[in-house]
């Protein structure tokens, strides 16, 4: 059966993150010390900043262990909880959105030749998004894309946060499946991570493509269907596959 749809992953194949990370970072930040300062000006910024990385902590185990991505807020009402700091809801509401648009403050780069892919790409392929989310959530990441003007090269997107389920789980693949029209054998699944891009659509009964154009990914397993190098190799690689 021929693939009819593609879905891709957002971090480190559409996107580098490490492209502006440590702007987003530092806003974030200069953030917390503000409200934190403003009800215990005594803690010192080296425990703010640890608070930060505490809660970085506990969603990675999370999202590793669980398969799952805790929301911007429940982030957030951890960093209150490691410095057992009582914020007011509006205070807390307002980091949130700091948090949650940092990417659209400091937006990542686009990945080298992603554009004109996907323009061949949607008059070839039913396109959808599959993505794990953390600070940045569904809605903000398609504000992105779309002052990128890539929104709508895509037709379903499947974001954890909206989910409450993340990569491996084969609900992930399974509801793009039927968002796009296709069965998930129809489907070719393009991402970074071979723990949760290449086993999860496996799993799930699509063919799996590594992109490796970013970073490559130092787990040796499980293996891919194919291997895509750099975007202006996409027609290539679906024509093997």
């Amino acid at each position: 059966m021929p693939v009819r749809a593609l879905t891709i992953d957002f971090w480190n194949t559409m996107v580098v993150s490490r492209k502006n990370g440590p702007r987003r970072q530092a806003q974030r930040i200069e953030h917390l010390l503000r409200v934190v300062h403003a009800a215990r000006p005594d803690l010192s910024e080296a425990v703010i900043e640890e608070a930060y990385h505490e809660a970085s902590r506990r969603f990675q185990a999370t999202w590793r262990t669980q398969h799952t991505t805790p929301t911007t807020s429940e982030l957030i009402h951890g960093i209150w909880q490691v410095l057992n700091l009582t914020v007011p809801e509006h205070e807390h509401g307002e980091t949130v959105r700091v948090f949650e648009e940092g990417i659209l403050f400091g937006p990542p780069d686009l990945a080298e030749g992603l554009e004109e892919a996907l323009a061949w790409a949607a008059e070839n392929y039913r396109l959808g998004i599959i993505s794990d989310t953390m600070f940045s959530p569904g809605r903000v990441i398609r504000r992105l894309l779309a002052r990128r003007n890539l929104l709508h090269f895509f037709d379903a997107f499947v974001f954890s946060d909206e989910t409450g389920f993340s990569k491996p789980d084969v609900r992930a693949f399974s509801q793009a499946g039927t968002a796009l029209g296709v069965a998930e054998h129809e489907i070719a699944h393009i991402g970074d991570l071979r723990r949760t891009d290449v086993a999860g659509a496996r799993q799930a009964g699509l063919k799996a493509i590594l992109f490796t154009g970013i970073h490559e990914d130092a787990e040796a397993t499980p293996a891919p269907d194919a291997v895509l190098p750099h975007w202006n190799t996409l027609a290539d690689v679906l024509t093997h596959l």
